[in-house]
C-alpha cells in the first residue's frame, strides 16, 4: 500500500506551527554523519520524508521489514533496527532542510539537519587564540540588548542575553567576547590558555540566539605544545604537565624505541626505575635532574585521553663526548709535534753531518805540507765522489816531489843540535 504525501499547505502547517512535534535541531558539517532520533513507534508504514524549498522527496520508505531508498539518498541512509531513528551519511550541502516521519496517516516526529561549512582553526596548548564569527548587526544597539552565543558541541562556552554574561565549565575566566565590536559586525570568540579539552566544533549565534553567524561553525583543532632544549651535561630538564590531571611521560631514544618515564596524577609521580631516583613534580612541572647524554632524545607527554600535549626534543652535551673530544684532539697535537720533530732532526743531523765532513778536510789541510796559500777551499759543497767508498773525505791535491821542503830549525842553549823536519820524517845532524 502506497504512502500519501502530506500536502504542501499541510507541511507548511506542521512546519510553522507544530512545535508540540519537538525534535532538536541537528547541526553537522558537511561529508560527516547526521543521526535523527525518534522516540516513536511504528506498527504499519513507516516513512521519512524531505522537504525544502517547497520541495517533497522521499527519504526512506519501510513496510514489512522491506525498506527502499529515496532517488536523492541512495546508499546514505539506514534505520537503526528496534528504533525510528535514521542515520545520513555523508551529509550533504543540499540535505539541509525539514525530515519528517509518519507511520500511515499518523504524523510522528520533525527534525530540522543544519548543513555546516566550518572553518578550522588550530591552536597549541597554552596558547591563546580568536574564533571568528560576524554577522549583519545594529551599529546603534544598546549594551543590555545583545544577544549572543557560542556553543561547543551543543554545550555553552558564553552566552550574553540583556547584559548578563554566562559562561560554561571550565570557560569562565578564559572565554570572552566584545560588546564594543558586536556593533562592528564582529562576534569572534576570544580563548586564553588553550587546553587540550578545547577542541571541538564551536558555533556562533545571534539575535536572540536563533540566527547562525559567518561562518556558520569552527572547527578547532589543539596541536602539541612543540619545545626544544639544549642541556649540558648535570643540567636540570623541566617539563611542562599542563595543569592536566593525569599525565602519562615517555622518551624515545636513538634507538626510537619508546619507553615510559612517568605516569602523573596531581602531584604524584609513578615512574620507572631509570628515572624514579631523579625525577620530582614542582608546581605542575616535571623536573628530570643531572640530565645525560642518554636524555638526548625526545620526552612526549600526553593527556588522560592519550593525546600529545607536549612534544619535548632535547640534546644533552654528554662528558663523554667532551671527553673523547679532548682525547682525540691531544692524540692529533702529538702526532703533528712528533712528525715535525722527526722532521727537524732529519735536518739538523744533514747539517752537522756537512759541517762535520767539512771540519774534517779543515784539520787534514792544517797538517798538510804544502804551504800553498792560494789553495782553493777544503770543501765547498760535495761532489759525487761522497758516493764513492773512499776513506777521504774531501779528497786532497796531491803534492808534486819537486815541492821543496820546509826547513824548520830550532835551536837550544845548551846544544847545537838542528833538526831538519821533512815532511816524510826527522833527520838528525850534529
Amino acid at each position: 500500500m502506497k504512502l500519501p504525501h502530506p500536502s504542501k499547505s499541510f507541511l507548511y502547517l506542521l512546519l510553522t506551527f507544530g512545535l508540540f512535534l519537538g525534535g532538536m535541531p541537528v547541526e553537522v558539517n558537511i561529508r560527516d554523519t547526521a543521526i535523527f532520533t525518534c522516540n516513536e513507534t511504528c506498527n504499519g508504514h513507516l516513512s521519512w520524508t524531505f522537504n525544502t524549498n517547497n520541495e517533497n522527496l522521499d527519504v526512506l520508505k519501510c513496510a514489512q521489514n522491506t525498506c527502499t531508498e529515496g532517488d536523492n539518498f541512495k546508499n546514505r541512509v539506514s534505520i537503526k533496527p528496534g528504533t525510528l531513528s535514521l542515520t545520513l551519511y555523508p551529509v550533504l550541502y543540499n540535505d539541509e532542510g525539514w525530515y519528517l516521519v509518519m507511520c500511515d496517516s499518523v504524523f510522528l516526529c520533525r527534525i530540522h539537519l543544519e548543513a555546516l561549512v566550518p572553518t578550522t582553526v588550530s591552536a597549541s596548548v597554552r596558547s591563546n587564540v580568536t574564533l571568528p564569527c560576524y554577522a549583519r548587526t545594529e551599529k546603534q544597539i544598546a549594551d543590555d540588548t545583545v544577544n549572543i552565543l557560542w556553543k561547543k558541541d551543543d554545550q555553552t562556552v558564553v552566552q550574553v542575553q540583556k547584559g548578563i554574561t554566562t559562561y560554561g565549565s571550565g570557560f569562565k575566566g578564559r572565554a570572552s567576547v566584545s560588546l564594543h565590536h558586536y556593533k562592528d559586525g564582529d562576534l569572534s570568540l576570544n580563548i586564553l590558555r588553550v587546553t587540550p579539552s578545547d577542541k571541538g566544533l564551536y558555533r556562533c549565534y545571534h539575535r536572540d540566539t536563533e540566527e547562525h553567524g559567518y561562518p556558520a561553525a569552527v572547527t578547532f583543532n589543539v596541536t602539541a605544545d612543540q619545545k626544544f632544549y639544549a642541556k649540558k651535561f648535570g643540567d636540570n630538564l623541566t617539563l611542562d604537565l599542563f595543569g592536566s590531571d593525569r599525565v602519562k611521560v615517555t622518551f624515545t631514544g636513538h634507538d626510537a624505541a619508546e619507553t615510559l618515564v612517568c605516569s602523573v596524577t596531581g602531584i604524584n609521580p609513578t615512574c620507572s626505575s631509570d628515572y624514579s631516583h631523579r625525577v620530582s613534580v614542582i608546581k605542575g612541572f616535571l623536573v628530570v635532574h643531572d640530565a645525560t647524554s642518554s636524555d638526548t632524545g625526545t620526552f612526549t607527554v600526553r593527556d588522560k585521553m592519550g593525546e600529545v600535549i607536549g612534544v619535548n626534543t632535547v640534546t644533552v652535551e654528554g662528558v663523554t663526548q667532551r671527553h673523547h673530544f679532548i682525547t682525540v684532539s691531544v692524540l692529533i697535537g702529538f702526532t703533528v709535534i712528533c712528525i715535525c720533530l722527526i722532521i727537524w732532526c732529519q735536518c739538523h743531523g744533514k747539517s752537522q753531518a756537512q759541517q762535520y765532513r767539512c771540519s774534517y778536510k779543515a784539520v787534514l789541510s792544517n797538517v798538510d805540507i804544502n804551504p800553498e796559500p792560494l789553495r782553493e777551499p777544503a770543501c765547498i759543497g760535495l761532489s759525487q765522489q761522497e758516493t764513492n767508498p773512499v776513506p777521504d773525505v774531501c779528497p786532497r791535491t796531491p803534492v808534486e816531489e819537486t815541492m821543496p821542503e820546509t826547513v824548520r830549525t830550532i835551536e837550544k842553549q845548551d846544544d847545537t843540535e838542528e833538526y831538519i823536519t821533512t815532511g816524510i820524517g826527522f833527520d838528525k845532524t850534529i
